[in-house]
């Protein structure tokens, strides 16, 4: 920036402040420095205010996809435990019904000698 641009025809700095503004700022520098720092305290504690409110909304979210993926690796287990149930008794089916087949097969070679 240039000098210029900082200060207005030789009469001070001109920050484009609203004549309200400089009616009521300090005149005293480090009065003003004060009063900055506790605007900026202000400024940053509404930021951290709004920060831990969206850290607050974000965990929500988080338990909740925490909760859902909990829930479906239950019924995934669930499902495996009915998956191996049901592969167990189909075997022993598949076990019963090929010794019956055998047992009538060595019958009907008994019964046609052979």
């Amino acid at each position: 920036m240039s000098m210029s641009s900082n200060y207005s025809g030789g009469s001070g700095p001109d920050f484009n402040l609203s004549d309200e503004i400089l009616a009521v700022i300090l005149t005293d520098p480090y009065d003003q420095l004060d009063l900055a720092r506790k605007i900026t305290s202000m400024a940053i504690a509404s930021r951290v205010s709004k920060l831990e409110s969206e850290v607050t909304r974000l965990r929500q979210i988080m338990y909740e996809k925490d909760r859902v993926a909990f829930d479906l690796e239950e019924k995934v287990s669930q499902l495996e435990r009915a998956y191996q149930e049901s592969e167990s008794r189909l075997k022993t089916v598949i076990d019963e019904n090929t010794f019956k087949g055998l047992r009538l097969i060595g019958d009907d070679c008994k019964e046609n000698g052979q």
